[in-house]
C-alpha cells in the first residue's frame, strides 16, 4: 500500500510507504524529485545490487547512480553495473552502525532513514556525491525510504565530525508503521 499526501503546506508531497513491497512508486517519486531539484546523483543502499540496477533503469539517465553495500556484488551484477556506469562501493564500513548514539537516534525515524544517511555518508566520504543528492535505502528487502541530502550544511565549519556535516533537506519517501 502506498499513499501520497502533502507535508504541511508544502506543494512537494512525501510518499508514505505502508508496506515493504517492490513498487515503482518509490522509483517514480525519486525520479520526479531528481528532475525538480536538479540533483545529479542518487546513492542507493543495495545489498545485492539488483535494486540499484532497477533504480538506474527507472531514472532513465536523469542522474548517475552510486550503489553501496557492506558485502560484495556477484560478477554478473558487477558486469551489469559497469555497463550502466553505476558506481559500486563494496565492503563499505558502516559509520553510523558503529556510533551507538547516532544509530539509535536515527532508528527513531525508521531503519530506512538510518540506512539512507549511512550510504549517503559513505558516498560523500568516497568522493562520489556532493552538493544536493538523493539517498535511497530500505528497511527490508525493498527500497522504501528516499531523502534529499546536501553536503552544504550552513554550520559546516563549526561541526568537526564530517558525518554530521550533511543536511537532510527533504523526505521524499518514508516507510510508515
Amino acid at each position: 500500500m502506498f499513499y501520497c499526501e502533502p507535508y504541511m503546506n508544502s506543494e512537494k508531497p512525501t510518499l508514505y510507504v505502508t508496506k515493504a513491497v517492490k513498487n515503482p512508486r518509490v522509483y517514480e517519486a525519486v525520479k520526479s524529485r531528481v528532475m525538480e531539484s536538479g540533483a545529479s546523483t542518487v546513492v542507493v543502499g543495495s545489498t545485492k545490487g539488483k535494486s540499484a540496477i532497477e533504480l538506474f533503469e527507472a531514472l532513465g539517465g536523469e542522474a548517475s547512480v552510486v550503489s553501496v553495500t557492506e558485502f560484495t556484488y556477484s560478477d554478473d551484477v558487477k558486469k551489469t553495473m559497469k555497463k550502466r556506469k553505476i558506481a559500486a562501493v563494496e565492503k563499505a564500513d558502516l559509520p553510523i552502525q558503529d556510533n551507538r548514539e547516532m544509530r539509535e537516534t536515527l532508528l527513531m525515524f525508521g531503519p530506512g532513514v538510518k540506512a539512507a544517511l549511512e550510504v549517503a555518508a559513505i558516498a560523500v566520504n568516497q568522493g562520489l556525491a556532493e552538493g544536493d543528492f538523493v539517498a535511497v535505502a530500505g528497511s527490508g528487502k525493498s527500497l522504501d525510504t528516499a531523502i534529499l541530502v546536501s553536503t552544504e550544511h550552513p554550520d559546516k565549519e563549526l561541526i568537526s565530525d564530517p558525518l554530521k556535516q550533511m543536511l537532510v533537506k527533504e523526505v521524499i519517501a518514508l516507510k510508515g508503521r
